[in-house]
């Protein structure tokens, strides 16, 4: 395909780099001639400097023979007039990252017609979404599903509780519908045999129906039940989009900490009233101290300074809080929350970046989730293999595992010994490095 990025933010890096070791043909446009220059450098992507809501600028980069254009720049009315001028260029399909979804509200049909954009991404709504299915789904610290909600993947750290450290993975009992398809240990991702063993603190990605995950869960040392109050930190357009998201949730009581007194006068004038709004510091001991905060389930830090959300999560766990979720605006910050123990770091920018992937891959076989800040991959492919043939036989790459397999309307968790047959569909977890080997293993 040929695709041009308008935007060398971290989302456009991102996108530029995983796109073009798949060989599509990538352009890259942006205002700032060393982030050209970088990429051009390190990436197979070509660059034009200029301003990306300009057409002669867009024309340049070939966009009026691109099949796709993306513009995710940091700021949403250049992104909104570079989806217009691309598309009135001839753009074949266009994809609009927004911040902020709220002008579009009840007239987004307009707006798409009157831009011309194909599809609408907002960082906020789909970074609140995954806040919402973490808090929901149990101590998940990270959550997708797949085959319409039959088969879940979750993330979560094993605890001292755990009962499954003391022997290799092959002599456990575990449930008989999960596989722990990686480990992530000390920041090093790892796909385990039946040889290996677990530790304390290392975080483990399975996958299953969710009640065998449940039981999962409880054999990891997880035995407090879901969340019932939640503490936001930041009243900003994150802040409110998962506040009046949460607040739909049954039996969820939610408190905002928000230091700027007008933001905090808005936020509660536009909420439900079961949602209190606190005027405060949220790094303030004696303000956490005082609303109690350390009695929630989870505490989850929103504003744009990343320091600031760092600080007020480790106060947080300190008081009592269980699970501690903090909002990351430098991607290079990722590695800095897993050494401090924080529970769970959330880019906005990864998470629109891996839908637009999934739009991308939407004409091929593969469909594609990005895990673990881009630590790991997952694919759906559907089978090619003329006869039926076992998961042991495939032959697959180091750094790559079956996790389920959709036969008809059945959902299986892969085993060895699991058979699959041409037209089933399977889900991968993948490492980096192996995604071309297994698109080649599944292709006709």
């Amino acid at each position: 395909m040929n695709i041009v990025i308008v935007g060398a933010g971290e989302v456009g890096r991102y996108l530029a780099k995983i796109l073009s070791q798949e060989k599509h043909a990538v352009t890259i446009v942006d205002k700032d001639p060393v982030k050209a220059q970088t990429l051009t450098e390190s990436l197979d992507v070509q660059a034009i400097v200029g301003d990306g809501t300009r057409a002669g600028v867009l024309n340049q980069a070939g966009t009026s023979k691109a099949d796709l254009v993306v513009a995710v720049t940091d700021q949403d009315k250049v992104n909104m007039l570079a989806s217009h001028v691309s598309k009135q260029l001839g753009a074949s399909r266009v994809i609009l990252r927004l911040h902020d979804m709220r002008p579009l509200d009840g007239y987004e049909f307009f707006y798409k017609q009157a831009l011309g954009f194909d599809v609408v991404l907002s960082t906020e709504v789909l970074a609140a979404n995954f806040i919402v299915e973490m808090v929901r789904q149990h101590h998940a610290l990270e959550v997708e599903s797949f085959a319409e909600g039959r088969v879940y993947l979750r993330r979560f750290p094993l605890r001292e509780e755990s009962e499954l450290t003391a022997e290799p993975l092959q002599d456990l009992r575990l449930p008989s519908g999960v596989l722990v398809v990686a480990v992530n240990r000390s920041g090093k991702m790892f796909i385990p045999t039946g040889e290996d063993t677990l530790a304390v603190k290392d975080q483990l990605f399975i996958i299953g129906a969710a009640r065998d995950c449940d039981a999962f869960e409880r054999m990891a040392g997880e035995t407090a039940p879901w969340s019932r109050a939640a503490v936001i930190m930041g009243g900003g357009s994150l802040g409110s989009q998962l506040t009046r998201t949460l607040s739909k949730v049954p039996g969820l009581s939610v408190r905002v900490i928000e230091r700027d007194p007008v933001k905090a006068r808005l936020l509660a004038a536009e909420v439900d009233d079961s949602v209190m709004v606190i005027e405060g510091d949220a790094t303030d001991l004696d303000l956490l101290s005082e609303e109690r905060v350390g009695e929630a389930n989870v505490f989850v830090a929103t504003t744009k300074d990343d320091e600031n959300n760092m600080i007020a999560c480790q106060l947080a766990k300190a008081q009592g809080v269980n699970r501690s979720v903090a909002l990351i605006n430098k991607g290079s910050y990722t590695t800095v929350y897993d050494l401090l123990g924080l529970d769970q770091a959330v880019s906005p920018r990864l998470l629109c970046a891996s839908k637009i992937l999934r739009f991308v891959r939407a004409g091929s076989p593969a469909t594609i989730s990005v895990l673990a800040e881009g630590k790991a991959e997952v694919l759906e492919l559907l089978s090619p293999f003329p006869e039926p043939i076992k998961v042991k036989a495939l032959g697959l790459p180091k750094g790559a595992v079956i996790g389920a397999v959709i036969h008809d309307d059945s959902v299986k968790i892969a085993r060895g010994d699991t058979t699959i047959h041409r037209g089933d569909r399977v889900i991968l977890f993948v490492l980096p490095g192996t995604h071309e080997a297994i698109e080649k293993l599944f292709r006709d």
